[in-house]
């Protein structure tokens, strides 16, 4: 709100402040620019107003301190007590409301901050939003601090990790934001609380700096066995001779394990820390090559020897990576590593949680909805659709977003809910081969909801040359965890992008693409949707199975999968909202599309062929019926104020001939 005329005017002994009555409303309109953000109605209306004297603000002093606090985000509990005190006894508020002001989120806090530096300023509030501030491909820590890029506040976990003595690993897919963690630990050793104000780790760590050597192995994935020598032993030397009172001359060796043990001889008990991101990245990118991977396997066990046989040397040993990898004496040597990759109270420590989102990027959201033309209730559901779903702990039912795909969208929300992991981050020619190397994949078995997992499967280790697929998807992220009531393990695809994802890998793993004509028939499948050509409809989508399926593929026996292929096209290539399993009162619909004009719904059933081994049979006809009774009778897409037209749908899938019968595909009114 603007409040520059409102000022009143401060004599000669200080600077100028608002009035009361322009602080009130300030807030009042804040909280109308702003409602989530903003502060509570009982909290504003408890403003007493004062005769004949001004308000006693923070001083400006205080208010210099918040102004320049580098995260933009966040606010320390110490400054939220000095402020909170001071404005206690400025404004009268009661211990009862003090104490529900201690329990506001976040962002609340946040706000005071952000209210505080504009009534000082007298400048309008600006609630521009900022996309240069999300901090996408930028895994320096120091980076996004000092240039006030959003940051999530994880570092109450990382004050717990960083406290233990054992070396530690952790285990996460891809995109998941290893790097920029690894960062921070540097960041926290090696510079102590310089780019931490402001966040929850300020009160909790009071250690001195180590030197610090961080390798990241990611930056060598795609070195052979010679390079990645020669790298690892010019980045030991270079790594070490950048420490203060550590210094070694360039001398040749043959393995990188030997120059290591010679420097670590010299140095003193608990006295540096030790970073490696992402060890297998060399390894995964071999996978296909035996050779090369038994190469790699010696040098990076050389490695990892010389930094068992002296951990003692090391105040702290953190180790990321996607795959838990036998035969590497990184998991072998060390008899007292810790895997807090399935522990329940890190399962936060990566990715963002649904609060998180609210917290962090209400403001994005709001600025995607204004792009898209959408409502902010609708960009957090597809958001939660599209890249929400990864659980990676046993003991919890709480879900993460991707943070690489929310940021991505977040920063152009213009181009809509892209996939945007499965190049970048789901490994996707890497795995192809293998599953086409080591045996056929078939789409069925890997978009099963119903495939149990072992605890144990979770925690061992295997050869990458003979890594189950689905331990190889669910480590590269194309599965998740679920906990069942029962206290069971499922693998499922976290998300409408991963199953896309998983798709694609399976018509790369197969050598199939849709052909051209295909491609052009969902690109245009708006129009015929919108004017209920449903021979049209039929014809694109037994163009995406003739075209998306193997000869050798079992789907047709099982019409979720037939419907799951078709959905994964059309989220690919159609320019439509597309949802499967949408639950309403009575049930879940298999496929709905979304037009600007038409809402489509659809239900699949296949026929039971008779066959020797089956009691069971049902030709097209009792197919279709029992369809149309379902959608009947579930009453699927009935909404009394939807602005668009119902167009609903019964299919039939012919286990025999392999595709959706025309002649059975029929309106439902």
């Amino acid at each position: 709100p603007s409040a520059r005329n409102n000022v009143s005017s401060g004599s000669q002994r200080g600077p100028t402040f608002l009035s009361l009555r322009s602080m009130r409303s300030a807030i009042a309109n804040l909280r109308e620019v702003t409602p989530p953000l903003a502060l509570t109605p009982k909290i504003c209306d408890s403003f007493p107003k004062r005769q004949n004297r001004g308000p006693k603000l923070p001083s400006p002093a205080q208010m210099d301190l918040l102004a320049t606090c580098p995260d933009g985000f966040g606010i320390t509990h110490c400054y939220w007590n000095t402020v909170i005190s001071q404005v206690n006894g400025a404004v009268g508020l009661s211990c009862r409301d003090r104490d529900q002001y201690s329990r506001i989120h976040l962002r609340k806090y946040e706000q005071l901050k952000f209210t505080a530096v504009h009534m000082r300023n007298a400048m309008p509030v600006n609630t521009f939003c900022d996309v240069t501030r999300l901090p996408l491909g930028r895994p320096d820590f120091s980076d996004i601090r000092k240039n006030g890029k959003v940051y999530v506040d994880k570092t109450a976990l990382l004050a717990q990790i960083a406290r233990y003595d054992v070396p530690i690993f952790l285990s996460r897919p891809r995109r998941f934001g290893k790097s920029l963690l690894v960062n921070t630990f540097a960041s926290l050793f090696s510079k102590g609380l310089e780019d931490f104000h402001g966040l929850n780790i300020e009160q909790k760590w009071h250690e001195i700096t180590y030197p610090v050597v961080h390798f990241d192995f990611s930056d060598m994935a795609d070195f052979n066995s010679d390079d990645l020598r020669r790298a690892l032993c010019n980045d030991i030397i270079d790594q070490f001779d950048r420490q203060e009172n550590i210094f070694y001359s360039d001398e040749k060796y043959r393995f990188p394990g030997e120059i290591l043990k010679k420097i670590l001889k010299n140095i003193s008990n608990r006295s540096i820390v030790m970073l490696i991101d992402e060890y297998d990245a060399p390894l995964t990118h071999n996978i296909n090559n035996q050779t090369e991977l038994n190469n790699i396997m010696c040098i990076i066990n050389n490695f990892s020897a010389v930094i068992k046989e002296y951990t003692s040397k090391f105040r702290f040993i953190f180790i990321t990576g996607v795959t838990r990898t036998s035969h590497i004496s990184i998991f072998s040597a060390f008899n007292n590593l810790r895997d807090i990759s399935i522990e329940k109270e890190f399962n936060t420590l990566l990715g963002f949680t649904k609060k998180e989102i609210h917290i962090f990027f209400d403001q994005y959201i709001k600025n995607a909805a204004q792009v898209l033309g959408m409502s902010k209730e609708s960009i957090y559901t597809r958001l939660e659709q599209y890249y929400d779903g990864f659980q990676f702990a046993t003991e919890t039912c709480e879900t993460l977003y991707n943070p690489w795909s929310v940021l991505s969208f977040l920063q152009n929300p213009g181009n809509g809910f892209q996939n945007y992991w499965y190049q970048s981050g789901g490994m996707s020619s890497l795995v192809a081969n293998y599953l086409k190397v080591r045996d056929s994949f078939d789409f069925i078995d890997y978009n099963d909801r119903e495939i149990a997992i072992d605890r144990q499967q979770l925690s061992d280790r295997y050869e990458l040359a003979v890594i189950p697929h689905e331990i190889l998807l669910y480590q590269a992220g194309y599965f998740t965890l679920r906990t069942q009531k029962n206290g069971s393990l499922r693998f499922v695809p976290p998300n409408g992008e991963v199953e896309a994802s998983l798709l694609r890998l399976y018509l790369t793993a197969n050598n199939l693409r849709p052909a051209e004509h295909t491609r052009q028939l969902i690109e245009d499948l708006v129009a015929p949707i919108d004017r209920k050509d449903l021979p049209s409809i039929v014809q694109t989508m037994n163009a995406i199975l003739n075209t998306c399926v193997s000869v050798h593929a079992s789907i047709f026996k099982d019409e979720r999968s037939v419907r799951d292929i078709i959905f994964a096209a059309l989220y690919l290539l159609a320019p439509l909202q597309v949802f499967k399993e949408r639950e309403s009162l009575l049930g879940s619909s298999d496929l709905e599309i979304l037009t600007q004009k038409t809402h489509m719904v659809i239900e699949f059933k296949r026929t039971y062929p008779k066959t020797k081994d089956s009691s069971v049979t049902r030709d097209a006809k009792a197919s279709l019926a029992e369809a149309i009774s379902q959608i009947k009778s579930h009453r699927y897409g009935e909404a009394p104020f939807s602005v668009q037209t119902l167009f609903r749908v019964a299919m039939v899938i012919s286990t025999e001939e392999k595709k959706l019968l025309p002649q059975y595909c029929q309106e439902v009114c």
